[in-house]
């Protein structure tokens, strides 16, 4: 991801999770109810998605304050987080300590494209990943190497009222915003050696379940 997506998020830790404590101001958290509602939506779906983890090694991109590697790690899994935004990963390993998984729970800073696994991963998570990847074929492509088995991501609807709102509110704040139709999702997965096995709406995104090529099926 870019400087200035990094940038964004280092100013922004504290308030973006919020949104899933709900501590907030009244009037911005009636907001998030609102218009965000899909963010909590796609955390259940998400874990819905990823089933039974016991024992499982996940790889969670753009883990932000690590809601989804601690919810993950409560279940039995063993979570590794990659974030480039500093703040984002003290918020997540103060939350992992306090939920009494931090040993569950590896906090990776780096880039995704340079972080170097031990192995592969039987799941990987990109929750809120793609709005922010001005080249997602080169990220899909990456992750193909590093999963063993199926990719849980989101990628924002580009036809909805939200789109060109949001797009201007981070744009005056210096942080680029994209958005995807189904069917260029279809193509870049085809192109970058995923199957997809579900592309459902979830509010204003794409929820996509993805398996890699040649993978089995109990991954």
């Amino acid at each position: 991801m870019s400087d200035r997506v990094r940038a964004f998020f280092e100013e922004e830790a504290a308030t973006f999770d919020a949104i899933y404590t709900g501590g907030k101001g009244r009037f911005a958290a009636w907001l998030d109810r609102v218009f965000r509602w899909d963010v909590s939506a796609r955390f259940d779906e998400t874990l819905a998605a990823c089933g039974d983890v016991r024992g499982l090694e996940v790889l969670d991109i753009g883990c932000g304050s690590g809601r989804y590697a601690i919810a993950l790690a409560r279940r039995g899994a063993s979570v590794t987080g990659v974030d480039n935004a500093r703040a984002m990963l003290e918020i997540a390993r103060r939350l992992a300590d306090r939920e009494g998984v931090a040993d569950r729970c590896r906090f990776v800073e780096a880039d995704i494209l340079s972080f170097e696994p031990a192995g592969r991963f039987g799941t990987a998570v990109a929750v809120g990943f793609f709005d922010y990847t001005a080249d997602p074929a080169r990220y899909l492509a990456r992750f193909a190497g590093m999963t063993g088995g199926r990719l849980i991501a989101t990628f924002p609807r580009r036809w909805t009222w939200r789109a060109p709102v949001r797009k201007a509110r981070l744009g005056l704040r210096g942080c680029p915003v994209y958005f995807y139709t189904r069917r260029r999702i279809r193509r870049l997965l085809a192109r970058t050696g995923w199957r997809p096995e579900r592309i459902a709406r979830v509010g204003k995104l794409h929820f996509v379940v993805a398996r890699r090529e040649g993978a089995g099926g109990n991954g």
